[in-house]
Parts: C-alpha cells; structure tokens; sequence
C-alpha cells in the first residue's frame, strides 16, 4: 500500500501571516511618523511664541525705563511708539504707549518671531496700565506700573 499524501490545507498561511504582520507594522510607522511630525511642529510653534514673547517683554522693558517727555501722547487715544527691538533668531518687539485718559497710560508690548519669509510663526502681546507723574528734570517720564486689582482709575 501507498501512504497518502497530506493534505494541503496550511499552503499559504505563512505568507498570509507575513503579509498581516508587515501591515500591521507599516502602520504602525506611519502613525509614529505622523505623531512624531505634528508634535516637532507643536514643539516649533511653542518655541516661537515664546522668543515671541521675549521680544514684547524686552521692548517693554525698554519703554518702563522712560522717555522723553514730548514724545508723550497728549490726545484721549492717541498711540506713539517708543521702543523697537531685534532680538537674536528673527524675532523683534515694539513698544506703544496709549494715552487712556489723565494721568492713565497703556503700555504694550508686542512682540513676533518671524520666518525667512517673514511671515510670523510665533506672536505675544503684553499690556500694562501706568500711571505717569510729571516730567523729572531731566525731562524723562518714568512711568509707575498701576497696581493690579479693583481699583478705581484717577
């Protein structure tokens, strides 16, 4: 007698498996890839905003430091600039001041970090209510940060 041969059932399933075992595994990569990708991106926008808001918080400092008395905006809402940064990595800050009324001024700062284009990826702003006393004699005005809370304004 002659044995028979056996049957052929499993021809095949070892590729089929492969084949599962590789997609699987490419999508995996894929996902990563794409998880990886958005997160540098987040990363590089975060990065951004916050060279950004070195650069509105030097401008500003700029402008607590003083300056000349005729350069004072004297209308209610007139707004002058006072100070222009460049800071190291394309990022640059401006300083306004805004007359609110009285002796109540806005100083703001902004600030943005800019592509090789010029476009800007990453952008702060910070605004202070100062209080202005007369010109000192050397004719700078010092501005005094106006205290945080409720408080009625002058």
């Amino acid at each position: 007698m002659t044995a028979l041969p056996a049957p052929r059932t499993r021809r095949g399933a070892a590729l089929l498996i492969a084949l599962g075992t590789l997609t699987a595994l490419g999508a995996v990569s894929v996902t990563a890839y794409t998880l990886a990708r958005s997160e540098n991106r987040a990363g590089q926008a975060a990065l951004a905003r916050v060279q950004g808001l070195g650069a509105a918080e030097s401008a500003l400092a700029e402008a607590l430091g003083g300056w000349q008395a005729s350069r004072t905006p004297t209308g209610i809402g007139e707004e002058v600039e006072l100070a222009r940064v460049a800071l190291p990595g394309n990022a640059s800050g401006v300083a306004t001041v805004r007359n609110l009324g009285g002796p109540v001024y806005l100083l703001r700062g902004e600030g943005a970090r800019r592509d090789r284009d010029g476009n800007a990826i990453g952008f702060a702003a910070i605004e202070l209510l100062v209080l202005l006393d007369s010109a000192g004699p050397d004719s700078m005005v010092k501005p005094r940060k106006y205290p945080r809370g409720w408080r009625i304004l002058p």
